[in-house]
């Protein structure tokens, strides 16, 4: 275990400022004459595959494969629903033969949520729970003619299922309760929920139309369903099956002979032929950009610019009572994706933890998740979010846009967008407007740096944002590196391509992209008007990281402080031995502060 001894070194102004600004100049003077990207340009989008792409077969033993779902790690379950069996595939292990987790059961849809399986069983018209190495609980039974096809669940533990016979759609919450909320519908079959939970979509078998429901307001009457796409004919007809969502909210469904994709406002966008008609699909994997799609002839994959949208994390104490739990606490109000932002048709959704006291306006926080900017999501900081919430903090785990979906400055937009989106809801949520500050891990922590040094560099903002304020009261930076255009982020994208984050990022290296290096150098943009700000890391993860950093503001006179954990390593912040200590000393630092 580590050592919980730690090491500060306080604030002090540098022997020779002078020194400090003449070796900077030259980095400036290339910043400062290198062309920026127009305010206004676009953000150069991904597709999310390519059209002459062929899908890779992972395993053709099956009797017949269908509904699969991620736990959002290295484990993919696969229902085989005439060899009635469950079977786990470690995304982690190729080459590792699938373990069989359950039998004598007929599953047609499966979905992880809440640190639970959801289990559409037809045989027995029943919704079963299952959590890995528990039991089998029913969650839900039904009339023995009313056979579940396929199944969603919500952030919060409400199960969408669809009952093909009968021509319904029918909800059960977590307490049991049962509606129907769409009716007449001609052989419902696939169904999905929109990465905000708002929109359900509902696929035709027969008719090859997909329907979507507004879930948002009152409760949904059984003729909520409307028209939403279409799949194309083809000659063995249309035959809508399964489908499933990414992060951005395109949705894609299988077809008589392909899987096709559809933008969140139903246009088609792409189609992804496989070798036996599809019947499933769900998005996996160990980066989550897998497409996993379940054939008649067995399993296929095929890789994606796209990312799965992760299942939501355990809501409700579990075994033990770990600092790292993710239960939410008595007084903490949570609310999972809000929607704090949209871009074109991507909605940028965000976790909020408010603490329920009647004290004046509350400081608030944005917690920024890492992942080199090519990984991660909202949920991967979610324990540091909620142990910040209980010390009274408004916290908000925000996603933003990965390399993979969309260039820089994409990201970096999203994250000064949830800034400006706290402020105009500050009344709402109780939120003191002047005391915004934000919190990042590893690229999350250059994220935060960028958001607290460039907050008035207009390439930096989406064009909506432009004039208002997205400026921090502080920012704690955990292990992420300020310096972009020169050190080692430069040095690996030129000397090491393949390992460089930065060169999928800013899709290129500093020599062919030097304009876009220095846009997302933080360091370059430290002046006088940088928030107070905490550099916090282990003793094993490179603590001289930001030295030039702390050494300008040092000149300029900002508060600033750096937190040394003795023994501790990169992403120290999410281990069960440190985060109490990690929580402790942004708590001492944003109270100075804030």
């Amino acid at each position: 275990m580590f050592r919980r001894h730690r090491r500060r070194i306080s604030s002090h102004l540098p022997r020779h400022p002078g020194m400090i600004r003449s070796l900077l100049l030259p980095v400036l003077i290339v910043a400062a004459t290198s062309p920026l990207v127009p305010p206004n340009a676009a953000i150069a989008g991904r597709p999310v595959l390519r059209p002459d792409d062929r899908p890779m077969l992972v395993s053709d033993d099956f009797e017949l494969a269908d509904g699969a779902a991620w736990d959002g790690a290295a484990t993919l379950y696969v229902p085989d629903v005439k060899g009635r069996k469950l079977l786990a595939f470690n995304l982690r292990k190729p080459d590792q033969p699938p373990k069989t987790v359950l039998d004598s059961l007929a599953i047609s849809g499966t979905c992880f949520q809440l640190g639970q399986l959801y289990l559409a069983d037809n045989r027995d018209a029943r919704i079963l729970t299952f959590q890995p190495g528990g039991e089998i609980k029913t969650f839900a039974a039904f009339d023995s003619q009313e056979r579940p096809n396929d199944l969603a669940v919500d952030a919060e533990g409400n199960v969408y299922t669809t009952l093909t016979r009968q021509g319904l759609v029918r909800k059960i919450t977590p307490e049991g309760n049962q509606s129907i909320i769409a009716n007449g519908l001609d052989s419902p079959n696939g169904i999905a929920l929109s990465p905000s939970g708002k929109r359900l979509y509902v696929s035709s078998a027969r008719l090859g139309v997909i329907f979507r429901i507004d879930l948002t307001g009152d409760q949904p009457s059984g003729d909520a369903a409307e028209l939403f796409c279409q799949l194309p004919a083809t000659t063995d007809g249309y035959k809508g099956d399964g489908m499933c969502v990414d992060r951005a909210g395109n949705l894609y469904v299988c077809g008589a002979q392909s899987v096709v994709v559809f933008d969140p406002s139903g246009d088609l966008i792409s189609t992804l032929t496989t070798p036996q008609r599809p019947i499933n699909v769900t998005i996996a994997g160990t980066q989550g950009r897998t497409l996993f799609v379940s054939t008649f002839g067995g399993l296929y994959q095929h890789d994606l610019s796209a990312y799965g949208v992760m299942p939501n994390r355990p809501t409700q104490p579990q075994n033990d009572d770990s600092p790292t739990s993710t239960a939410i606490p008595d007084g903490i109000r949570a609310e999972f994706n809000r929607v704090y932002a949209v871009d074109g048709k991507r909605e940028l959704l965000m976790d909020l933890f408010v603490p329920q006291s009647n004290d004046a306006a509350k400081p608030a926080v944005i917690v920024v998740h890492g992942g080199g900017w090519i990984n991660g999501d909202k949920t991967k900081f979610r324990a540091l979010a909620i142990r910040l919430a209980e010390r009274g903090y408004v916290t908000a785990a925000i996603e933003y846009r990965l390399a993979h979906e969309a260039t820089f400055p994409a990201g970096v937009r999203d994250c000064n967008a949830a800034t400006v989106y706290l402020r105009s809801q500050a009344k709402e949520l109780g939120i003191d407007p002047k005391r915004i500050a934000a919190v990042g891990g590893s690229a999350g922590g250059h994220l935060v740096g960028l958001m607290a040094a460039g907050d008035d560099v207009p390439e930096l903002k989406s064009p909506a944002d432009r004039d208002a304020d997205s400026s921090l009261a502080a920012a704690v930076v955990m292990a992420g590196p300020l310096e972009i255009a020169t050190g080692p982020v430069a040095e690996r994208s030129i000397h090491q391509r393949d390992q460089s984050n930065s060169n999928v990022w800013l899709d290129g290296n500093l020599t062919e992209c030097p304009q876009l290096y220095h846009l997302a150098d933080a360091l370059e943009k430290i002046d006088a008007s940088m928030p107070p700000t905490l550099f916090l890391c282990g003793s094993q993860d490179n603590p001289d990281r930001n030295e030039k950093a702390r050494d300008k503001m040092n000149a300029l006179n900002i508060p600033n402080q750096i937190v040394v954990h003795e023994g501790a390593k990169h992403g120290h912040w999410n281990r069960a031995d440190w985060i109490s200590q990690v929580v402790s000393d942004i708590d001492d630092f944003l109270k100075k502060h804030l």
